[in-house]
Formats: C-alpha cells, sequence, structure tokens
C-alpha cells in the first residue's frame, strides 16, 4: 500500500513537487528577510539602550558634583586653612596635629573626585593649573619657572577640569628697561 502512495505521488510530484520547491524557497526567503530586518532592529535597540545608559551615567554624576560642590568647595577652603594655621602655629606639635586635620580633608576630597594640584618648584609654569601670584627675575635657565607656590590647586578628575589653578610665584626674565633720556 505504502508503494502504491509512493507511486501515485511519483506520478504527481514532478510539477507539484517544483511548486513546493518554489513556494519553500520564497517562505525561506522571506523568513530570511524578516530576520534580518528583526537583528537589525535588536541592534539598533541595544545601541539606543547603550547611549540612554551612558548619558544617565553623565546625568547622574552631574547631579552628584551639583549637590557636592558646596561641601567640596568648604573642604578645600579648610584645608588651605588648616595648612595656613599650620605654618604659623607657635608649637610643632599643632603644627602636626592641624597638618594631619588637613591630610583628612585632602583624602575627603579625594573621595568626592578632587585631586589637589601641587606644583613642583622649579617646575615649568602651566597656565591650565597655574594661576601667577608675582614675578620674580629669572636667572640662567629659570625663565618660565616655578619660583614658589603659594597656593595649591584643585581639579576636579571626574570632569577633568580645574576647578581653583595653584597660586604660583614664576620666574620670567624680562627685557633690561630702557635707560631714561639724559636732559639735554
Amino acid at each position: 500500500m505504502e508503494d502504491q502512495l509512493v507511486q501515485e505521488a511519483d506520478a504527481v510530484a514532478p510539477d507539484t513537487t517544483a511548486g513546493l520547491v518554489n513556494e519553500v524557497r520564497a517562505a525561506l526567503a522571506e523568513v530570511r528577510d524578516e530576520l534580518r530586518a528583526a537583528n537589525a532592529s535588536a541592534a539598533a535597540r541595544e545601541r539606543l539602550v547603550e547611549r540612554l545608559h551612558e548619558e544617565n551615567q553623565r546625568l547622574r554624576a552631574g547631579e552628584r558634583q551639583l549637590v557636592l560642590r558646596p561641601v567640596l568647595v568648604d573642604l578645600q577652603r579648610l584645608r588651605n586653612e588648616l595648612l595656613r594655621e599650620a605654618a604659623g602655629s607657635g608649637t610643632e606639635a599643632a603644627a602636626e596635629l592641624l597638618v594631619s586635620f588637613a591630610r583628612s580633608v585632602e583624602q575627603a576630597l579625594e573621595r568626592g573626585g578632587i585631586q589637589v594640584v601641587r606644583p613642583a618648584i622649579g617646575g615649568a609654569f602651566d597656565p591650565a593649573q597655574h594661576r601667577v601670584v608675582d614675578v620674580l627675575q629669572a636667572g640662567e635657565g629659570e625663565d618660565g619657572t616655578v619660583a614658589e607656590v603659594v597656593s595649591d590647586g584643585y581639579q576636579d578628575v571626574v570632569a577633568g577640569r580645574m576647578l581653583a589653578p595653584a597660586g604660583v610665584v614664576v620666574c620670567r626674565r624680562t627685557a633690561q628697561p630702557p635707560a631714561p633720556p639724559t636732559p639735554g
């Protein structure tokens, strides 16, 4: 009985088989196109999700900085005042205590994303990180170098920008002023 069905199917099959094969191919091509479109749509959604996540992270960081900014500015001032008081302290024990308090404040600033910028004496003046407080006459090879640090600077490491440049005294080679004209 099975053989008879196979023979009947073979007798009718050449035209029908070719038609079925073409229908299957067309259906597969349609499924393939739908799959490509679905993959492209999924990739676009993934890119959108990544972009929104990055934007969300930036906004959160901005909100955090906005809330913390007054506290961090006050901590910068406190650190500077502690170091000033330590320098003018009458006793070594009091100076050491004030410096240790300043170090603790500095650690709190670092946890808040603020880095203390300490210029090196003899290092090159960097206008992006330093503010000129005074200028001294430069000796040989000293032009454009830091002669003295008046105050440390502060940099927001999250935003990558200076909050307060370091105050420095800079060595500059200045031209000899012209001699006053002689009356005559």
